[in-house]
């Protein structure tokens, strides 16, 4: 019993690990995607066309079984989808339009402070010195990638606001998964959803831009990119990720984001990181550490 428990948490860590990884790298090609003419809209639109076929394809090849639900858990995925995928998404890809690489992700992930104060308040959660230690570090490395600290802030408020609502809707998703959609399988989970926020884009704006001759086949591969690296496969496992561990330490792990997105556009973007960034990714990754420590 002691072994299958340990196997349990280390699966949880490590799907919860490689999904940050990749979703770290989802930046690069939103903003190569954003040079080259899709805007936001038309960017997720053909993102979860490509991702929703995969992903179903996946599940009638490995067993359709999997993606027999009931009725209410239909609701629950729309929910999940309409609510939380689609708005998340949106005001994420929104955010590169105005700021860095690494300040989006950065953004993204003060979403572990919403988890854990609607924890705190909603669910009477136990809060230890381990947790808010782990907590503050991670808060404060947030503070020192965006220059706060050394007064030397310089970013678009606009896009400072999509970020934080990106932020928002990213802890709804992970909070209503572990409540509502705990009992199905994480490729369920990420097609349904995916699908219905596909739907919900469809009707908002129909993609007529597929259909003309001058759509350039680069933004075709880097939207590829996208669902496949840095959607299908990380979200799959971030769902999965949450089965194990829950919502909170899956959102301290996927802090991982910040270093991550900071090196490769860095490398790719040639986009500046100063010393008090690189300060404030080694905060987050100790945070990740202390975590992880904690079991």
């Amino acid at each position: 019993m002691v072994s299958l428990g340990s196997d349990y948490l280390k699966k949880g860590y490590g799907y919860s690990i490689i999904s940050a990884i990749l979703f770290g790298t989802a930046g690069i090609f939103v903003k190569l995607s954003l040079k080259i003419g899709l805007d936001s809209i038309s960017l997720l639109t053909v993102q979860y066309i490509i991702a929703v076929f995969l992903m179903f394809t996946t599940a009638f090849i490995t067993g359709k079984e999997k993606l027999n639900i009931t009725k209410i858990q239909l609701i629950r995925l729309s929910i999940l989808g309409v609510v939380g995928n689609t708005f998340m998404t949106i005001f994420y890809y929104k955010a590169f339009e105005y700021l860095p690489v690494a300040m989006v992700t950065m953004l993204l992930f003060t979403y572990p402070i919403m988890v854990l104060i609607y924890s705190i308040i909603f669910h009477k959660q136990n809060l230890d010195k381990r947790k808010i230690l782990v907590i503050f570090m991670a808060f404060l490395g947030c503070l020192l990638t965006l220059n706060i600290l050394v007064g030397n802030f310089k970013y678009s408020i606009k896009g400072v606001i999509f970020g934080l609502l990106s932020a928002l809707f990213y802890a709804f998703m992970n909070l209503y998964t572990e409540k509502k959609l705990f009992e199905l399988d994480s490729l369920s989970i990420n097609a349904y959803s995916t699908l219905f926020s596909l739907i919900s884009l469809l009707i908002y704006r129909w993609p007529t831009f597929l259909f003309k001759e001058n759509i350039q086949i680069n933004a075709l591969i880097y939207v590829a990119i996208l669902a496949i690296v840095c959607e299908v496969i990380p979200l799959t496992l971030l769902y999965g990720s949450i089965k194990y561990i829950g919502a909170l330490k899956v959102s301290i792990i996927s802090n991982l984001e910040i270093p991550t997105a900071m090196i490769v556009s860095s490398f790719i973007l040639k986009e500046q990181v100063t010393y008090t960034q690189v300060i404030g990714a080694l905060f987050i990754v100790y945070a990740v550490y202390l975590i992880r420590k904690e079991n």
